[in-house]
């Protein structure tokens, strides 16, 4: 008896509540968004957050029991997918139930935020949240027998929509902005507002996030953050809260929080993998405490191309005037061919006064003019394919040669090899991911007056260095990725955007200039088969690959003159070019050259192709 008169007493509650908030105010249509993981679905707690530092796409599934000190306490299910869609939009999707006594609150949230960019450290996001709520009884739970109780058998559903836009300014590691909880909450069955424009509830929120950039171990790619709001509700006084969180992506995030009206809170999350995590919070107010945990599958960081800057900036339009092409004279002698035009011309002419001079010579001892033999045979002209392409530079330096590579520890004023640049840490590890499955090792380095994380390759102290290195990157294909498709393992593909896949950026960060030696790394021996009509069978150590001629002949030449029998051959389906140092039938053979770095004479990345 008296569990049916304290359940009576909670439904005449619920539907004081109801008819309060149906009449003036609707506070509890989203009364649960303030009080989530911040780790995943951080757009119930300001729209904005959705594209805001984050890069990730995730689905999470959170229970959250209240005032679990009572019988019958409220409960809240709510299923979300979220996250960036695109490099400036983020979005976001959530269907959600909440029980109070006999009353059921069924609703469902859209998201969409979209970032700007307002200079290199300024950005403004602009976001809503378009809640749908559907509120009725749980005549499941609904214990009077009184059926001449009219409000009860004349209770209808009341469906409420509510557009909750937010704006969000971000400056370096701040975010400020406002909230506007119920701007436009509209009454369905009723056709009218739900509260009055002096009733509305907004919000001011203030956020700090700071990257442990150069961090490693369980700290490493690690972040906290920290965020304020201040809530009005109405005509009621004003709210405060704060929260913090840490997250270490290779264990998990802390958290721990403060709210004027729900009290302290506190929660845990670990990463079971890299895509599922479980999180569990607690929160106790004066009243009652409140348990809340969330099992979130993450499908991964999202991979956005940005437009790489170009290296000559500017616009300098420059008349040059018209130039007529310089017809090209055509030498009887074909050695001459390789002679530059002056000395082409003077060779010529020596070539004319030489035959006057025989002439003359021949008259003056009367001796009659030689017979001209013309060759009826076949002239064989050497393919120009087959002709060392000469054109560009050799260098005396031997690189491959050291055992070591020079590192910087980072401080002062370098020359980075970058291959983009980003405004947030998520692009730049996947950047990096991607350059992984190529097998080449690259880093992110942050630049704090400009607030951007570039991604490099290598960096130097000297930019001629630097540029060398750009040069060597760009022309050979080391960055191509492998063909899946013909199941060959030595087979490549081009894969670049831009006509420049890296480029050089000066940096400066604080500290003072250091550098230490670091040994030279490849990958365990392992022989790759290869198809190549018409090259020799056997095993080749390779060491470079060339698109173009005139790159291969320069890389032999180079070896060459460090006394490397190098050489090379065509690969007759892509045509490129494969450069190789040492030449075996014997596959053991060609596996202790490579362990041992060709008897200590090459020390840079090499390969073994298996000639079929």
């Amino acid at each position: 008896m008296i569990r049916k008169i304290t359940l009576l007493i909670i439904l005449i509650l619920n539907v004081f509540v109801i008819q309060a908030q149906t009449s003036g105010n609707e506070q509890q249509y989203n009364s649960f968004s303030s009080r989530n993981f911040m780790k995943f679905n951080r757009f119930l707690t300001v729209p904005t957050f959705s594209a805001l530092r984050e890069n990730k796409t995730s689905l999470s599934a959170i229970v959250r029991n209240s005032n679990i000190d009572f019988d019958d306490n409220p409960r809240l299910y709510v299923l979300t997918y979220s996250g960036k869609m695109r490099e400036n939009v983020g979005a976001g999707v959530a269907v959600y139930q909440q029980d109070v006594g006999s009353v059921k609150d069924f609703g469902a949230i859209a998201n969409y935020a979209h970032r700007l960019q307002l200079n290199e450290t300024m950005d403004l996001t602009f976001g809503f949240n378009f809640l749908y709520s559907r509120r009725s009884l749980n005549w499941g739970k609904v214990l009077v027998t009184d059926d001449d109780d009219t409000f009860l058998s004349n209770y209808q559903d009341d469906p409420v929509v509510n557009f909750q836009p937010a704006v969000t300014l971000s400056i370096g590691k701040f975010d400020v902005g406002v909230f506007f909880e119920n701007l436009v909450d509209f009454n369905l069955k009723k056709s009218e507002m739900a509260t009055s424009f002096g009733e509305k509830t907004f919000s001011g929120h203030l956020m700090y996030s700071h990257e442990f950039t150069y961090a490693s171990g369980l700290f490493e790619g690690a972040d906290v953050r920290f965020l304020a709001t201040a809530r009005k509700p109405g005509n009621d006084d004003f709210g405060f809260g704060g929260s913090a969180i840490i997250d270490l992506p290779k264990a998990g995030w802390v958290k721990a929080g403060y709210d004027k009206a729900y009290g302290i809170s506190a929660g845990v999350g670990i990463n079971l993998s890299e895509n599922l995590a479980i999180g569990f919070s607690y929160e106790k107010s004066s009243f009652a405490a409140t348990n809340e945990v969330g099992l979130i599958y993450n499908f991964g960081k999202k991979r956005f191309t940005r437009e790489r800057p170009k290296r000559r900036t500017g616009n300098i339009k420059v008349n040059l005037p018209e130039r007529t092409p310089k017809k090209e004279i055509e030498y009887k002698n074909p050695e001459h061919n390789d002679l530059s035009d002056e000395i082409q011309q003077a060779q010529d002419s020596i070539d004319i006064l030489n035959k006057k001079i025989d002439e003359v010579l021949r008259i003056l001892k009367n001796q009659p003019a030689p017979k001209v033999i013309t060759n009826t045979n076949t002239v064989i002209i050497k393919d120009s394919a087959q002709t060392k392409d000469t054109t560009l530079r050799r260098r005396s330096n031997k690189p491959w040669r050291k055992s070591t590579v020079t590192r910087s520890g980072g401080g002062g004023t370098m020359y980075y090899v970058v291959s983009d640049q980003f405004r947030s840490k998520e692009n730049a590890e996947a950047l990096i991911d991607k350059w992984a499955r190529l097998d080449i090792e690259a880093k992110y380095v942050f630049e704090p007056n400009k607030k951007l994380y570039y991604v490099y390759i290598d960096r130097f102290a000297k930019e001629e260095e630097a540029e060398e290195k750009v040069d060597d990157f760009n022309d050979k294909t080391r960055l191509f990725e492998k063909n899946d498709e013909k199941k060959d393992n030595s087979t490549i593909k081009v894969n670049k955007t831009t006509k420049d896949p890296v480029y050089v950026v000066k940096i400066t960060l604080g500290g003072e200039l250091s550098s230490y030696e670091e040994p030279k790394t490849q990958p365990p021996a392992r022989v790759y088969p290869m198809q190549a009509e018409g090259v020799e069978p056997g095993y080749y150590l390779r060491v470079y690959v060339n698109s173009q001629k005139a790159l291969a002949d320069r890389n032999v030449d180079e070896l060459r003159n460090d006394d490397i029998d190098a050489d090379y051959f065509v690969d007759p389906k892509t045509g490129y070019m494969h450069i190789y140092i040492f030449k075996t039938t014997d596959r053991s053979e060609a596996i202790k050259m490579y362990n041992t770095n060709l008897n200590g004479a090459f020390y840079d990345r090499k390969a073994i192709i298996q000639i079929k």
